[in-house]
């Protein structure tokens, strides 16, 4: 990305915008809380809960841009939607699907479109190579957390699908994206990752793919805004906004909250938030579980096991297991046999684990979005409403630069050509909520 593509480094303030609201205490608030204080403005973040619950602590803790692609790609009605009900489909679906989650489906079928894809894949590369960037510069902004760099190592049992995947990898290459540079044996995996099992025969190791502790994260995060004067609001809900000409209104069930402009960072949660500026943001929760174990061979670099939809991630002590993606029409209720799917999916890839002594089982809900890119940019009702929300199962990778966008969007500023795909407006409006029907002059008075 050419220094002429990115947002400015040096933000500036929109005049008149002193003090920003962050709607979601998450990774992505956490972002944009940073470069929002870095920027100069007097931040508050409010979260439903508590900090970093969500889809952020519990999740596979990669650092990915050379596989940060839309999950609505060509071969995935075939794949994955028309396998959907089975019970043990890595991409679950309860029946009966809501009328919302129906459109939603219908949309995400639309954009498997190739065209799509492409268009999709190129925006999110410019996004991810710019948090690169970013997340290198975290421990110069107070930010301690340690990256791991080993990369990822890719396994397989089927030795034609090695081959084709690693064909494909390659096609990173013209967005400026690191790929592997040779298929290697199962063997050799298993010399550099003991924990792999005689079932994988070939597969990859692909460089420059980072990854991290989320909690730790989470906290480091967390610490360094406490210590720069960031006000956190937790157990709070947010039921609504409005914006006026001068300022915004953050209306929450403990009372209303004025500011100078608001980021909505919320997650599962944003459509909700988002109705009363009539954005119309068709995000639904595709739950993600996780669980960890002990294995008696900790492996260096994260385990991918694309045939399972399943994934490994050292932390510390413990090997991070995930996988799945789970509509129901809830956010974050435990369904036991998900966990159960993921042990069936992820068990022949791996050895010397007791699955049965696994632990801290989780949940979350992924902000998920038919078109497979997040939501970035000003509402079109103001400017002093912007939104940073639907990244899909990508949030982590795409958090830095999806909030330096966003604070260049509360500061007025054009943002890079490369990310209108992420418009904000792009689904169109809907109609005002109870709130905004009883303040329609606000805007114009």
């Amino acid at each position: 990305m050419s220094a002429d593509n990115r947002p400015s480094t040096r933000q500036t303030q929109r005049p008149g915008v002193r003090e920003i609201t962050v709607v979601g205490g998450g990774l992505i608030g956490l972002f944009t809380a940073l470069y929002g204080q870095r920027a100069g403005y007097q931040v508050r973040v409010i979260e439903r809960t508590v900090v970093g619950s969500g889809a952020s602590q519990g999740n596979a803790g990669e650092i990915c841009p050379s596989m940060a692609n839309p999950m609505p790609a060509p071969g995935m009605v075939k794949n994955g939607l028309a396998n959907s009900l089975a019970p043990d489909a890595a991409l679950r679906i309860h029946l009966p699907p809501s009328v919302n989650l129906s459109r939603w489906l219908l949309g995400f079928a639309r954009n498997c479109r190739p065209g799509a894809y492409e268009h999709g894949f190129e925006a999110l590369s410019s996004l991810s190579k710019r948090s690169f960037e970013l997340f290198e510069q975290l421990p110069d902004m107070g930010v301690a957390t340690t990256l791991d760099r080993s990369g990822n190592l890719r396994c397989y049992a089927d030795d034609a699908r090695a081959n084709r995947e690693f064909a494909v990898s390659q096609r990173v290459r013209r967005f400026g994206l690191a790929a592997p540079t040779e298929l290697i044996s199962g063997d050799q995996i298993r010399e550099r990752a003991p924990v792999v099992s005689d079932k994988v025969v070939a597969g990859y190791h692909w460089p420059d793919q980072w990854f991290v502790d989320p909690s730790i994260l989470v906290h480091d995060l967390h610490a360094a805004l406490l210590l720069a004067g960031v006000e956190f609001i937790e157990h709070t809900e947010v039921t609504g906004i409005t914006p006026y000409r001068d300022s915004v209104v953050v209306h929450t069930d403990t009372g209303d909250r004025p500011t100078d402009a608001v980021v909505i960072a919320s997650g599962a949660w944003t459509p909700e938030v988002l109705k009363s500026v009539g954005v119309r943001a068709p995000i639904q929760s595709g739950k993600g579980y996780s669980f960890s174990v002990t294995p008696e061979s900790m492996p260096e670099h994260v385990i991918n096991m694309p045939e399972s939809n399943a994934v490994a991630t050292p932390m510390g002590d413990r090997l991070r297991i995930g996988g799945t993606v789970e509509f129901d029409g809830t956010m974050d209720k435990f369904n036991p046999s998900r966990i159960e799917r993921i042990i069936r999916a992820a068990s022949p890839y791996l050895t010397g684990i007791d699955w049965n002594a696994r632990f801290d089982e989780w949940v979350g809900p992924r902000p998920m979005t038919p078109d497979g890119l997040p939501l970035i940019g000003a509402a079109r009702a103001s400017g002093r409403v912007v939104v940073a929300a639907g990244h899909n199962m990508i949030g982590l990778t795409l958090g830095p630069a999806s909030a330096e966008l966003a604070i260049s969007a509360i500061g007025g500023q054009k943002l890079p050509g490369w990310s209108a795909p992420f418009d904000a407006n792009r689904f169109g409006s809907r109609g005002p909520g109870p709130t905004a029907q009883r303040n329609r002059v606000a805007v114009s008075a």
